[in-house]
């Protein structure tokens, strides 16, 4: 099986999803979020969050940064999150954004990141849009491949 037709699949899950999502994983994503951002200083600065989905992160945070863009391949879901204030919402790619290098202080990849597929271009073209990658999966290879790329380890 392609990576394309790798992501076409979870494309389809989420979109088929939905709502549902939160009933499974809401407090979850809550938590995996301020856990990734502590001691970060968020307040003011341009955010970049890749595999948004319903945009969790985005009714976080998006009331304290200058803007939150949310990114994610399932478009249907980014209905949610475009509604908040300062949130941008853009159906991509994340291993293929079309957006300027350089472009945001920070991006987050909260269980985004497949070493297994494409999480090295994920890890990439993260580190080229913005200064700062904050990325957590909860899987341990995933976790590794971030480790390598980001802090060199």
């Amino acid at each position: 099986m392609s990576s394309l037709d790798n992501k076409a699949k979870v494309r389809e899950l989420y979109e088929r999803m939905g709502l549902g999502y939160l009933e499974l994983y809401l407090e979850e994503s809550i938590m995996g979020y301020l856990t990734l951002i502590e001691g970060v200083r968020l307040r003011g600065m341009r955010i970049i969050d890749i595999g948004c989905g319903l945009g969790v992160g985005a009714g976080l945070l998006s009331g304290i940064v200058e803007q939150y863009t949310c990114i994610d391949i399932a478009c249907s879901l980014l209905r949610y999150p475009a509604g908040l204030p300062n949130v941008d919402a853009v159906c991509s790619d994340g291993a293929m954004l079309p957006i300027r290098s350089s472009s945001f202080n920070v991006a987050i990849l909260l269980n985004t990141v497949n070493a297994d597929l494409d999480g090295l271009e994920l890890l990439k073209e993260a580190r080229r849009v913005s200064g700062v990658v904050l990325a957590k999966s909860p899987r341990d290879i995933d976790n590794e491949l971030i480790a390598t790329l980001l802090r060199g380890g």
